[in-house]
């Protein structure tokens, strides 16, 4: 019994808590307790580690797994070529003439040329100056995507387009690679927060022109 349950003070020090904190985390049932005849409060050795985090499983490098970054990035754009051929012509695309489809498309590769390259690296640094890179260019984007006319919500959706056929075929890699529950997580987590810092440029590189210009819509 001793060694499956722990005392209040055994598992705070094991969370890392204050034992009040954990004595409110009990009253308010977030966590497994009961009390024993002497009025003691006993965690379930199980339940307290099932709330430690668990140590992040290896990032495994593109390259590293058989999928070099250039034959990823080939994959991802016959996948955008086929889902924008079946796009209806009631879609954000459709406001948009050649050149500025073909302004779009190029940009499109560069960014997935980046993040493929995050993705394929294992220094900090090296993986920082990839996701600035993207940043930048998802800002430009922004910038463009309003001087061509499209709201910050056509823009938006614009780039989801775009990281949906991402995700997309990262996933096509994890199934590929039969990788394990936690590589996958990890997998999906660095492409996710990179996607995440580049909306967020898009977004600012939108209302930053749109600031610029003012309700005139000149600068």
């Amino acid at each position: 019994m001793e060694k499956e349950f722990l005392t209040l003070s055994q598992a705070s020090r094991a969370l890392g808590v204050d034992p009040d904190t954990l004595r409110r985390w009990a009253d308010a049932g977030k966590v497994d307790v009961f009390t024993t005849p002497g009025g003691h409060r006993r965690f379930p050795r199980s339940a307290i580690e099932a709330m430690l985090p668990r140590p992040r499983a290896k990032r495994a490098l593109l390259t590293a797994l058989g999928e070099p970054p250039d034959r990823v990035a080939a994959e991802l754009r016959k996948r955008v070529r086929s889902d924008l051929a079946a796009l209806s012509e009631q879609d954000w695309h459709a406001r948009l003439d050649e050149r500025s489809i073909q302004w779009f498309r190029e940009r499109g590769r560069r960014m997935g040329d980046l993040l493929l390259g995050y993705l394929d690296t294992q220094r900090r640094a090296g993986r920082g100056q990839f996701v600035s890179q993207a940043e930048a260019l998802g800002k430009e984007y922004g910038v463009e995507a309003a001087k061509r006319g499209l709201s910050i919500a056509e823009a938006t959706q614009a780039f989801l387009f775009f990281r949906a056929r991402f995700m997309a075929e990262i996933a096509s890699i994890a199934r590929r690679r039969t990788l394990d529950a936690d590589q996958t997580a990890t997998l999906f987590e660095d492409a996710d927060r990179a996607l995440d810092g580049v909306l967020v440029a898009v977004v600012e590189g939108h209302r930053s022109w749109s600031i610029s210009v003012g309700p005139s819509g000149r600068r």
